[in-house]
């Protein structure tokens, strides 16, 4: 079995993990702050088993809508949400917030894709990594902006 494509990308925060942790879970505001994706649901629905609507837009593809099923949950240091289909790709997104000795947060956005298609992913990683390192900047900033 071939090993699944994954991005990662790892943001330093100036702030303590419960702070980030805050704006990862506040899905109604991602609009506010995320390049790319707005979801519909509201903080106390980040439950494992949730399904979170959302629209991805932005990119270099059309408005599309997403949904995602919340499989993990560790609060307030990982979530972890699955869409997409195993008939075409099916995204397993991961969030770590890992608590720094300088008080700080590095945070690691992580995603593995599955399914038929995924493979067709590996010539795009680079790009991916690029773009996930974008979303962590724009969290950096939105936990900034919140707190200062």
């Amino acid at each position: 079995m071939k090993e699944a494509p994954v991005v990662t990308a790892v943001t330093r925060i100036s702030a303590p993990v419960e702070d980030v942790w805050r704006v990862v879970v506040a899905f109604d505001q991602y609009a506010q702050w995320h390049p790319v994706l707005s979801l519909d649901a509201k903080p106390d629905q980040v439950v494992v088993g949730a399904e979170v609507p959302g629209r991805l837009s932005g990119g270099d593809t059309a408005e599309q809508d997403v949904t995602m099923r919340i499989v993990d949950l560790e609060a307030p240091h990982r979530l972890v949400w699955e869409g997409g289909s195993l008939d075409a790709i099916l995204g397993r997104h991961s969030f770590v917030l890992t608590p720094q000795p300088d008080g700080t947060t590095e945070f690691t956005d992580s995603e593995e894709f599955f399914g038929a298609a995924a493979a067709e992913l590996i010539p795009t990683l680079d790009q991916l990594r690029k773009e996930y390192s974008r979303y962590g900047a724009a969290l950096q900033a939105r936990v900034k902006g919140l707190s200062g």
